[in-house]
């Protein structure tokens, strides 16, 4: 592990943790959506910050973080928000750390790990969450957000948003859906990242009606 990046991850918890005291952040759910069903999360890996502050309500959580410093240095909010991590690749010749999610999943687990990550292209969807879903049975939930005011790190390849504190925010779950056993994985890339592209639109409109209250 490296040292200096655990210690910026440590300074990046407690930067994350004041922003979500000061957050007002409004979760929407499609109708008839079970919060105590694992499912495996997919969200663009800009809106990373969102998996901490606007997923509370799930109860057991496990997360992928890359062999690199960027990921040794967001692993840290993540287990302090209590995600279980496993390190390896979303790549799906990565067969090791795959499996291992896959049987966490099994276990109950909710998945949540950037689907363009961990390093691009931006906003291309990457087979692994997807084999995840499949090879697991369980459902795969699209997520979107919008910020009303964020600091975005034009340096960064994903361009990475981080709300700005006092600030509104909302969360949009899409509606829970089975990757076939069959399904060609390629082809359910192309339709998940409309989805994903889908609720982010969503949550702009239900953030500018909020912000019109």
């Amino acid at each position: 592990m490296n040292k200096k990046y655990r210690k910026y991850g440590e300074l990046l918890y407690h930067i994350i943790k004041f922003i979500e005291k000061t957050m007002t952040i409004t979760q929407v759910f499609p109708e008839n959506f079970d919060k105590d069903e694992n499912f495996v999360l997919a969200f663009w890996h800009n809106k990373l910050a969102m998996t901490l502050l606007g997923t509370g309500f799930i109860k057991k959580k496990v997360g992928l973080a890359s062999p690199t410093k960027d990921g040794e240095l967001i692993s840290v909010p993540l287990e302090r928000y209590g995600t279980e991590m496993i390190r390896g690749s979303s790549d799906k010749e990565s067969v090791k750390s795959l499996l291992r999610l896959i049987k966490k999943v099994k276990e109950g687990y909710t998945i949540g790990t950037p689907v363009d990550g961990p390093k691009g292209p931006i906003y291309e969807v990457k087979p692994g969450m997807l084999y995840i879903a499949q090879k697991s049975g369980k459902y795969l939930v699209p997520m979107g957000v919008a910020y009303e005011k964020a600091w975005i790190f034009q340096k960064a390849w994903d361009k990475f948003q981080l709300p700005k504190p006092f600030s509104k925010a909302v969360v949009v779950f899409g509606e829970p859906y089975i990757i076939s056993p069959d399904a060609d994985l390629q082809l359910e890339a192309l339709v998940l990242k409309d989805k994903i592209n889908e609720m982010d639109k969503k949550a702009k409109i239900e953030l500018e009606k909020i912000l019109k209250k």
